[in-house]
């Protein structure tokens, strides 16, 4: 590595077991990709370093550093955020980072899993209560988010990876990930907002699509709306922006949800969730005390139905786990691109 690239590297800040800035190239092979999106691959990786007992397996984000509008300084307010959040279990652990005179990386907790997309095939549609143990999960996540002052602004399925947690059956558990267009204002600061427009379309808040307008982190609080209309109805509630400006300018009713069948609390979570004014809109704290959020609760606590365990357990054990995984690397060709 040059001394310039060098001289670029955050110093090191120790948030847990491995959360230090890497000084020396990992031994990283980035030979089985899982993931690719907008601001770079993700990467499976076997890693075995001092303090830890056994192999783990990690997510390695590669980012590009010519990559357009993903500055050093973008790179490092996702770092920063990934640390702020590291103690808290509603999120994606971040494990370390490292930068070379082509990339920057990001090595984060591997999910086998994947992301809730994953439980869409064959158009399968959440139950209500299912659905429920997850928006709960996700409105604790949005709380702490919010209090630090940072806002995700692109929530989405693809960002919310599930997980069965060992010896317990039926429980379901939720992290929110990539922060790579996450956001934080101190909030302390009372004259800075969010200015910067972006997001995934379908999830995108009405004042989002406007760059006039200042945002605020309202903006997670319909996505989480949008990603609960996907679970519960197995489509989309907007497909792009001119359906939700339309929508917008009447917001008297969803005449999307008249033929899922959902309790007249979940239609009233969803139509408070769902406001296109901002200020209209629950905190993640007040979503918490909605009817629909507090009813209903599971004898185990995040317990889901039979059904969609059994289905999330068959896709989690497709998934490579630290002991197939160098036998599955040495029968793939260079960067495979093998979806979990």
């Amino acid at each position: 590595m040059d001394s310039k690239s060098s001289s670029l590297k955050p110093e090191p800040e120790a948030v847990g077991a491995h959360c230090a800035p890497v000084r020396e190239p990992p031994a990283w092979r980035l030979n089985y990709r899982i993931g690719a999106g907008a601001c770079g691959m993700v990467f499976l990786e076997n890693v075995h370093i001092p303090g830890m007992k056994s192999p783990e397996l990690w997510a390695v984000k590669r980012i590009p550093r010519a990559l357009p509008n993903f500055t050093l300084k973008r790179y490092q307010a996702e770092i920063n955020n990934l640390q702020l959040l590291a103690r808290h279990e509603w999120f994606v652990k971040f494990n370390s980072t490292y930068e070379d005179t082509h990339y920057m990386y990001i090595a984060m907790e591997y999910i086998p899993m994947g992301d809730m997309s994953q439980s869409f095939t064959d158009s399968y549609q959440w139950n209500e209560s299912d659905t429920r143990v997850v928006i709960k999960q996700l409105l604790n996540g949005l709380v702490v988010m919010h209090k630090e002052g940072i806002t995700h602004r692109d929530l989405k399925p693809e960002n919310i990876f599930l997980y069965l947690p060992q010896n317990q059956t039926n429980v379901l558990r939720v992290k929110i990930g990539d922060f790579g267009t996450s956001k934080r204002i101190p909030p302390s600061n009372a004259s800075t907002y969010l200015k910067t427009t972006t997001g995934t379309q379908s999830y995108m808040a009405p004042e989002a699509h406007d760059t006039s307008k200042p945002k605020t982190n309202r903006v997670d609080i319909w996505s989480l709306g949008c990603v609960l209309y996907r679970m519960l109805a197995g489509n989309l509630l907007f497909n792009d922006p001119v359906e939700v400006w339309k929508y917008a300018l009447t917001a008297s009713s969803l005449p999307a949800l008249d033929n899922i069948g959902l309790s007249i609390p979940c239609v009233s979570f969803l139509y408070e969730v769902l406001q296109p004014i901002p200020e209209d809109r629950p905190s993640a704290e007040d979503c918490l005390e909605k009817a629909w959020i507090m009813g209903e609760v599971p004898e185990l606590e995040y317990s889901i139905g039979k059904d969609l365990y059994t289905r999330l357990a068959k896709i989690s054990h497709r998934a490579p786990n630290v002991h197939s995984f160098l036998d599955i690397v040495a029968s793939q060709p260079v960067e495979s691109s093998s979806v979990l």
